[in-house]
């Protein structure tokens, strides 16, 4: 009763986390990707407006115009790329619209690029859409991608997030033309993960687009900058010469998500006329003082933006998680973003005193392996 294709895929392993944390007494969660912070002020009174205005029917399948013409506004003024309304899609997140995105245009047997390591969906949709997964390492330089073009393979897609998840690095915009390069050279579209741009402590973040317009799928949405996770906005935005596969996932979305909830989609209009400064300079805080921390005893590369850290440890990461769980303290495997096992995701969007006491516990572990204990 269960189709072949369903069986190429498992559980997130994030997912166990988040359940495992509900199973546990008094969780040090470290573990899950949402804002402790609450949806800011302007944006609930939106969305309650929304509801007692009952903005509470369909909207048009690729989203309401007013939002759309909101985003091609914000991606106009504050990302330097110029495109249409009518060539963005507004679905339920960013997850949704990767899987629309891969069913528009991902055939069994195509080429996919991944920078390694890579947020856990990524790969997943690869491996249910039977395509071929290939990496470059995160800190590729100009020598990995001759190697790379010397192989021959022409991907179709080359997706990565920036900020990363889960390393929470910036790709530099020497990388970004480096990719750029390889899409030009192979035919490859460039799919850039933007969910976490709100949070670029060092002011390096460059949406690909503006570098190359013509051949770049810019994904957004809300949930990490205005802590909206269970809210659902997220939205691509294509070129005019890429508006075809626009249509064709805002034909599947007919077919599946239908639209993205009504009232949310209005909140989301006011999201983005919202400061998120305080919230910046509150995640800043928490990256500085746990890679403080950290940097006694560990090696990791230091966060540019997004809300994790990604240290590395001594033992494969299920064993450390194992132990972990043990002292109630839920963090994320590494070798569920990439080839290298040893390392875990740490995030810091948590409150300062679980993030003491967390890191109080990885320590101890920490050192019990190295010590062979």
């Amino acid at each position: 009763m269960i189709s072949d294709r369903i069986g190429l895929i498992d559980t997130s392993e994030i997912r166990r986390v988040f359940d495992l944390a509900a199973a546990i007494k008094n969780p040090v969660n470290l573990s899950i990707g949402q804002p402790d912070f609450p949806v800011p002020a302007a944006v609930k009174e939106a969305f309650i407006k929304a509801i007692q205005d009952d903005k509470s029917g369909y909207t048009p399948t690729a989203g309401l115009l007013s939002l759309r013409e909101a985003i091609a506004e914000k991606l106009q003024t504050r990302n330097q790329i110029q495109v249409s309304p009518d060539n963005i899609l507004v679905s339920t997140g960013v997850a949704s619209i990767l899987f629309l995105l891969f069913q528009a245009s991902v055939n069994p047997g195509d080429d996919i690029l991944l920078i390694d390591p890579y947020f856990l969906i990524y790969p997943a949709l690869v491996k249910y859409h039977s395509a071929q997964l290939h990496t470059l390492p995160e800190n590729f330089q100009q020598q990995d991608v001759e190697d790379f073009l010397q192989k021959g393979i022409k991907p179709k897609l080359i997706v990565y997030s920036t900020p990363s998840n889960p390393t929470g690095r910036i790709l530099e915009a020497d990388q970004l033309k480096l990719l750029v390069q390889i899409a030009q050279k192979t035919g490859a579209l460039l799919v850039s993960d933007e969910i976490y741009e709100a949070f670029d402590y060092e002011n390096k973040f460059i949406s690909t687009a503006s570098l190359y317009p013509e051949g770049t799928l810019t994904l957004n949405g809300f949930s990490k900058s205005h802590a909206m996770t269970g809210i659902r906005v997220g939205y691509i935005a294509a070129p005019a010469g890429l508006s075809k596969i626009v249509q064709k996932m805002a034909t599947l979305q007919q077919y599946s998500i239908v639209c993205a909830p009504h009232p949310a989609q209005i909140a989301a209009i006011t999201a983005l006329k919202t400061d998120l400064s305080n919230e910046l300079v509150l995640m800043k805080e928490r990256r500085d003082m746990l890679a403080e921390k950290l940097a006694k005893f560990t090696e990791f590369a230091r966060p540019d933006g997004a809300f994790y850290i990604f240290p590395k440890i001594p033992a494969h990461s299920s064993e450390f998680i194992e132990r972990a769980i043990k002292e109630r303290l839920l963090l994320v495997p590494g070798y569920i973003f990439g080839k290298d096992p040893n390392w875990v995701r740490i995030s810091y969007a948590q409150k300062n005193e679980i993030l003491e006491e967390g890191i109080q516990i990885f320590e101890k572990i920490f050192t019990d392996l190295q010590n062979g204990n």
